[in-house]
């Protein structure tokens, strides 16, 4: 079981140092240095104004970052779908 562990570990570290993590997080600090974006996305977590979050969602930036995070969901529930199946055909019983 601790071979496996190991193998997560190290699956995660991989992961981790992906072109696309990468990317998510340049991203990340960009739209966190984005003024104009950054306000927009107060203005919405405190109003829930629908024209607030239109102007969100048609930022180039903040529609990049959306697209690489479903990229990285996508490749998280394709790996726990993987994990899943090798943990129902070896459990103990």
């Amino acid at each position: 079981m601790e071979e496996f562990y190991n193998k997560v570990n190290n699956l995660i570290d991989r992961i981790d140092e992906s072109k696309l993590v990468k990317e998510i997080r340049t991203l990340n600090r960009k739209v966190e240095n984005d003024s104009e974006l950054k306000e927009l996305l107060k203005q919405y977590h405190l109003t829930k104004d629908d024209s607030i979050k239109e102007q969100i969602i048609s930022n180039e930036l903040f529609q990049e970052f959306k697209s690489k995070e479903i990229d990285l969901n996508i490749l998280i529930m394709s790996i726990n779908q993987k994990l899943k199946k090798i943990g129902n055909g070896r459990s103990c019983k």
